[in-house]
């Protein structure tokens, strides 16, 4: 973001955040699966809950991951039909269709505490943790990419070749 103020400040930490967040999620991955996999074939033991937790590790990982990646744009697009129109109408496009993934994230933020409510008592078969937990990686990766296309929206990210018209 061009300026430094508090607002660019705080965007920027929450990066730095989840990008640590996302880099510790996918070690204690690694080492959870060599751990299941020298339990099961070396030592002959099955560690339960090794597979559940690299379960919900990939998929907190993937919902923080997703946010990184609509930062820089790195999401597929299918440009074949945009393509078509002059740069100047490309980015209207851009911008409608920004607008409308912002919209169904919020949706996607505001009915998911409906179905968290309903997750409260359920628990996990291996861990018993409650399955809130793992389902709340939904809800907060989309929050958080509402955040960054909001940001988006407003300008407040440099265009990169992913998000830039092709003048």
């Amino acid at each position: 973001m061009p300026s430094k103020g508090f607002l660019s400040k705080t965007i920027t930490g929450m990066e730095k955040v989840i990008e640590w967040t996302v880099t510790m999620i996918i070690a204690v991955m690694v080492v959870n699966i060599l751990l299941g996999v020298f339990s099961r074939f070396v030592l002959h033991l099955g560690i339960p809950f090794t597979e559940e937790l690299g379960r919900y590790l990939m998929i907190w990982a993937g919902y923080l991951g997703c946010v990184l990646a609509l930062k820089e744009g790195s999401h597929i697009n299918i440009t074949a039909v945009v393509d078509l129109f002059p740069p100047a109408s490309r980015r209207v496009i851009q911008f409608i269709a920004r607008l409308i993934v912002t919209v169904f994230l919020a949706v996607i933020v505001v009915t998911s505490f409906t179905h968290l409510r309903s997750l409260k008592i359920q628990k996990s078969s291996a861990m018993l943790i409650p399955m809130v937990i793992p389902y709340f990686s939904v809800t907060v990766g989309a929050f958080l990419m509402a955040i960054v296309n909001t940001i988006h929206l407003l300008g407040g990210y440099p265009a990169t070749e992913a998000t830039a018209g092709k003048e």
